[in-house]
């Protein structure tokens, strides 16, 4: 296949923000939908959208593909973990806590991949990385069990049972990425998403109707009853556009026009989106917990980012995720 020119760093600085912007809100825009339809529903729904958008894609990149069948048949087997178990557990997980507690949580996700990394491919670390760590994963228990320190809180229960669910998706996505690093090298990364979309599409039908008890999409009260909620139809418009296609694009493509350690920054400028938007959107409030878990994320992050000035080697290439 041809090579893509790669962006200019500036191009690429904006295509990472506008990455930011679309992954940040996400979990605030999607919550109100929850009141309506259930976690797979909505993936259900969404990935409905997001496989008809994306068949223009499909129909491109087919005749290309050598060893079609066989390359199609890792990316289902990985797609199952990287997006049906994955996303299952963070909607499910939103559909129990607050936005902003499911997406500080979902933010850490890249210290999960880091240590998988270190336990399971025996990447080496620095005294800095793992002291960064360190605290980066105490931040993330103090938010997983923020419900149950505040002990005012009536739905602190069920709101820790919804964190754990998003701390099963940190762990899935951890174990997908460190399988993808090696599965998918070789293999065009908007393939592999758009083949995604399709595995989103019919795992979540699957698991509509043995949840539903045979009643997927929505045949109890049918789909375009459900997507008459406004709450509704703008959270699978919105993730099946600016969530999967524009999001996902701006990612790979940014990623693309810098290194890799300077891409996964964006992914902690995220809670600049989702905090102010469901403070004034959902009218969430930011406990004191919470902000001693951002500190001790934050600080955990810049500590184990930090490099000293030098000369870097080129680094390969990060693959992509999906929210």
């Amino acid at each position: 296949m041809p090579q893509i020119r790669k962006p200019s760093r500036r191009f690429a600085i904006f295509l990472m923000l506008l990455n930011t912007v679309a992954w940040g809100a996400a979990l605030p825009i999607v919550k109100p939908a929850l009141s309506y339809i259930t976690p797979y529903q909505f993936l259900l729904y969404r990935y409905i959208f997001a496989a008809i958008f994306s068949f223009p894609l499909l129909v491109y990149y087919l005749p290309k593909i050598k060893h079609l069948w066989k390359k199609i048949g890792t990316i289902v087997i990985l797609e199952l973990i990287g997006t049906t178990l994955a996303l299952g557990m963070l909607y499910k997980g939103l559909s129990y806590t607050t936005s902003i507690q499911a997406s500080l949580i979902a933010t850490t996700t890249p210290i999960f991949i880091i240590l998988g990394g270190i336990f399971f491919l025996r990447e080496k670390e620095e005294t800095h990385e793992w002291l960064g760590l360190l605290l980066a994963a105490i931040g993330t228990l103090l938010l997983t069990l923020e419900p149950m320190l505040k002990g005012t809180d009536a739905l602190g229960p069920i709101s820790w049972t919804g964190n754990v669910f998003v701390i099963g998706q940190n762990l899935a996505t951890a174990a997908y990425f460190l399988l993808a690093k090696k599965q998918y090298l070789g293999i065009p990364k908007l393939f592999v998403t758009t083949i995604s979309y399709y595995v989103g599409m019919i795992s979540f039908l699957f698991i509509d109707a043995f949840t539903l008890h045979g009643q997927a999409l929505g045949f109890n009260q049918p789909m375009w009853v459900q997507l008459s909620h406004p709450a509704v139809f703008i959270a699978v418009l919105y993730m099946a556009t600016f969530g999967s296609i524009i999001g996902l694009t701006a990612y790979i493509r940014g990623q693309d026009g810098m290194e890799a350690s300077e891409a996964s920054v964006f992914t902690y400028l995220q809670p600049l989106v989702f905090i102010p938007l469901s403070v004034l959107w959902l009218s969430e409030k930011v406990s004191t917990p919470m902000i001693i878990a951002v500190v001790f994320i934050a600080v955990g992050v810049w500590v184990s980012e930090y490099r000293p000035k030098r000369k870097l080697a080129p680094e390969s290439e990060k693959e992509f995720a999906e929210t």
